[in-house]
């Protein structure tokens, strides 16, 4: 089976490389001008966009740039509208990458199941070489879906950085699964990147946190969604919406 690979959150200092790089990255100051005209992001969402929309009702509210930036499995990204455009060629790329992986675990899963049961006691040494071969053509499979999987990953993570650093939101299926507000938003009480856990707590009185580098605010009536909050070094380096019961099959 391929391994599940959310696309989701990754290592807190890459998040913070890539929200550092927004600031340069062309298109950002268009972003930055939209954040600042917008209320705080929060447990409502990001302008129109809301937790739990659908993917139909969110591509109509004119917020997300009208084609996907990629996809991973059942998941999709879509970048606001005024963030740096996307390379065509690249997402037809990472789409042929999927395809392949599909095809490939296909065969893989055909090829396991041809291994049969181990010749018995019994056997002669043509039953024992053919199962030699069959396990050979199996174990080769599976590591066709490895090699295709391990360039997936790294594209998947430099999706993920891009989405991290524009902002953006990630689809699961027909539903939003993950909204990040793109450079210059703020969340209550215009808590930014760089804000101290302190800052936080009065913001949010009711975040709560198993340790002290991500706090989680429940969204009301939305099973699953929280508003996250992520620090590096006691710092606010990032913050999103984020359904914690979907994934990316």
């Amino acid at each position: 089976m391929r391994v599940n690979i959310l696309g989701g959150l990754k290592a807190v200092f890459v998040v913070a490389v890539a929200l550092a790089a927004a600031g340069c990255t062309p298109g950002s100051g268009d972003q930055q001008a939209a954040a600042q005209e917008k209320p705080h992001f929060g447990v409502a969402g990001w302008g129109k966009l809301k937790p739990g929309m659908s993917k139909q009702d969110a591509l109509a509210t004119g917020e997300l740039a009208a084609t996907g930036a990629g996809k991973t499995g059942t998941c999709e990204d879509f970048r606001y509208q005024g963030a740096p455009a996307v390379d065509p060629k690249q997402v037809a790329e990472d789409d042929a990458l999927e395809q392949k992986i599909a095809e490939a675990q296909k065969v893989a899963d055909a090829a396991k199941a041809a291994v049969g049961p181990a010749p018995g006691p019994n056997a002669g040494a043509a039953d024992y070489a053919a199962s030699a071969e069959r396990i050979a053509a199996s174990a080769e499979a599976s590591n066709k879906v490895v090699q295709l999987t391990v360039e997936s990953t790294k594209r998947i993570a430099d999706r993920a950085e891009a989405r991290e650093a524009n902002g953006g939101v990630l689809f699961a299926g027909d539903k939003i699964r993950m909204i990040l507000p793109p450079p210059g938003a703020t969340a209550a009480k215009d808590i930014a990147k760089g804000a101290t856990v302190d800052q936080l707590k009065a913001a949010y009185p009711n975040a709560t946190s198993s340790d002290d580098k991500t706090f989680e605010v429940p969204v009301p009536d939305q099973r699953g969604f929280v508003l996250s909050f992520h620090f590096n070094e006691g710092k606010l380096t990032t913050f999103l919406l984020f359904n914690t019961e979907s994934a990316c099959a």
